[in-house]
């Protein structure tokens, strides 16, 4: 269960921190299933042998894995998982067993867009280390509060 603040448009600024969610640590099992729905036996996702040869340090987590924290980070944070509108995300470093990512995020700009309010934020995922997993953009929308 989500314990961060739900937030309403009216609450919101241009600067502020959306409040940040850490998750893990990561987990070299839940790899397996996510290997069978993405039908994407990479055995550097899976073998340990395989990934040492190539020089990491264990497996690596797949990227879609890792979108799914930074999308739970915001479905949670909103009033309606539908609210998240669009997301634009960069892959930047790999994530292995153990890892702690933490996900956040800034307001950028707060408007309205056919009548609907709107808020545009830059996002991020973070290791324990402070290493930048995934960058990226995200625009959703909050209920108001007030009605002017």
């Amino acid at each position: 269960m989500d314990t961060r603040t739900k937030m309403y448009f009216d609450e919101m600024q241009e600067g502020m921190a959306i409040p940040s969610a850490t998750y893990g640590p990561m987990d070299r099992y839940k790899y397996i299933p996510i290997a069978i729905i993405l039908r994407d036996t990479n055995p550097l996702h899976l073998d340990r042998g395989y990934a040492h040869e190539r020089g990491m340090p264990d497996v690596v987590q797949q990227g879609p894995l890792n979108e799914t924290f930074l999308y739970r980070f915001l479905t949670d944070w909103l009033h309606r998982p539908w609210d998240l509108r669009k997301t634009k995300l960069r892959f930047a470093a790999n994530v292995f067993p153990g890892d702690l990512l933490t996900c956040g995020g800034t307001v950028t700009r707060k408007y309205r867009e056919n009548g609907e309010p709107r808020i545009d934020c830059q996002i991020w995922q973070q290791n324990q280390k402070g290493e930048k997993i995934l960058t990226g953009e995200a625009t959703f929308t909050l209920p108001e509060k007030t009605k002017g």
